[in-house]
């Protein structure tokens, strides 16, 4: 059911809104909505102002280093803050995998992902803007603190439903830019390996390697993906 504070909202801001929907995926966030206006749909995603600021920061961030993401922009009406974007009409790897898309094909998506991501990785967050909201958990905040550990960003919800798939089955891009925090590489590569549809992962590991010229410990990556999954905490 749509949150009728968030449907005022996107009423009271955004122009020539004819229909606001709830977007045909199943378990996503309730706080996201489809604003249509006759010439385009639009994301809108409602968070508190600190979240919003962060990811509108991260999105001009990738677009400043050349990464293909939607333009996003704060909205506020009478202290509820969301975020828009364009829609982006391409079906996610998940639904593309419900149609029947070939699971052995499903590595070469995550090489090109894992190249987009390797980019954000690239971006550097000066410390001032390193605050408790840029990191993926409360454990990656504080283990960062205490021991200085080496952080950068990825996205840190990798998994096929946050990949978007163009029709004729090459890579389109990444969603969720919630996702993208600051975290290490090897909970980057075991978060996602959790999620991963198919079942040669430390192939990806290897082709992360290449890419990153990081000596990678498949090992350490595969005890802190098991033990996540078991305890949903590790470092």
């Amino acid at each position: 059911m749509k949150n009728p504070t968030y449907v005022h909202a996107i009423e009271n801001t955004i122009k020539n809104v004819h229909d606001i929907t709830e977007p045909d995926v199943l378990g996503l966030d309730s706080r996201v909505l489809i604003a249509h206006t006759p010439n385009k749909k639009i994301i809108c995603k409602f968070d508190n102002e600190t979240m919003c600021h962060r990811d509108r920061y991260v999105s001009n961030a990738m677009r400043r280093a050349g990464i293909r993401t939607p333009k996003m922009q704060i909205n506020n009406h009478n202290g509820v803050y969301f975020t828009t974007y364009e829609y982006n009409p391409n079906k996610t790897l998940a639904e593309w995998l419900d149609l029947g898309f070939p699971r052995d094909l499903v590595h070469n998506i995550y090489h090109d992902a894992f190249d987009m991501i390797y980019k954000i990785s690239q971006i550097s967050v000066p410390p001032c803007k390193q605050t408790r909201e840029m990191f993926a958990s409360n454990q990656d905040f504080m283990f960062n603190k205490i021991l200085g550990t080496n952080v950068a960003l990825y996205h840190n919800d990798l998994h096929a439903g946050n990949i978007i798939i163009s029709n004729d089955w090459r890579f389109d891009g990444l969603i969720d830019i919630s996702a993208i925090t600051l975290t290490t590489t090897n909970m980057f590569l075991a978060r996602a390996w959790i999620k991963y549809p198919a079942g040669d992962f430390p192939e990806l590991i290897e082709h992360w390697a290449k890419i990153s010229g990081q000596v990678m410990d498949k090992k350490r990556i595969c005890d802190i993906r098991t033990i996540t999954q078991t305890r949903g905490k590790i470092r």
